[in-house]
């Protein structure tokens, strides 16, 4: 399947998502509406449980919305197959987790080529490509460590490079910066915003760290579900 080029990427209408656990029922989202622009480097801020996490996830098509409209390009989410949303997933979108989620026994390299070779690009593209991201993120002399071999910053920067593969259109982050000091949590936010200005990636980042907002970015803070403000810094 294809998409074609529209400068609004991602639109969601009167989103809810509730979950039901025994005879209670959580409101992890209510009557979201957002519309997100191609190259915006957007910040999803709120306290814990106010639904961030749940917004990246619907927006992904990890999950399923319960009511409302989720749109990646013109095309509604409800209605993809299992294998739509899957292609979606590894050819239009990264994701950069909190704590990194990389493949233990697989060295920096073969992390970064992982999403590609799920893909099925041949290997010699595949090793060129994953060194080339290596080296955009500083890592290249490490590209034979295994993670535990890496520093917390290390594993992030090639967690990174693993989103970058398949040259997704936007890169989803759930707090990329979690788990890492603030100085090296700000080199991790200053690389996702270089990818932003300098290779025109669309970023959507949850974080609870204020001190890494910087000039040009979207604000969206949440509580209880909904988003309560929207602007610009």
């Amino acid at each position: 399947m294809s998409f074609t080029t529209q400068q609004i990427l991602i639109e969601l209408e009167n989103v809810n998502q509730c979950y039901t656990i025994g005879n209670h029922t959580i409101d992890a989202l209510t009557d979201v509406t957002l519309t997100i622009q191609h190259g915006e480097f957007i910040v999803v801020m709120g306290p814990s449980g106010s639904g961030k996490s749940t917004l990246l996830n619907v927006m992904a098509g990890l999950e399923r919305s319960s009511s409302g409209a989720v749109r990646f390009r013109q095309a509604n989410l409800a209605i993809l197959s299992d294998p739509e949303l899957s292609w979606l997933r590894r050819h239009q979108l990264g994701f950069v987790f909190q704590f990194f989620n990389l493949h233990p026994v697989l060295s920096a390299l073969e992390n970064v080529e992982l999403p590609m070779l799920i893909s099925g690009v041949k290997r010699k593209y595949r090793e060129q490509r994953a060194l080339e991201l290596l080296t955009l993120v500083n890592l290249e002399k490490r590209k034979h460590h295994l993670p535990h071999e890496l520093s917390g910053g290390e594993k992030q920067r090639v967690g990174i490079a693993r989103a970058l593969a398949n040259d997704p259109v936007i890169i989803l982050a759930d707090e990329p910066t979690g788990d890492l000091d603030s100085t090296i949590g700000q080199e991790i936010m200053n690389l996702l915003l270089t990818l932003n200005r300098t290779q025109g990636k669309t970023i959507i980042c949850v974080t609870h760290d204020d001190e890494f907002l910087t000039s040009g970015m979207r604000l969206i803070k949440m509580e209880d579900g909904q988003i309560v403000s929207d602007s610009y810094l």
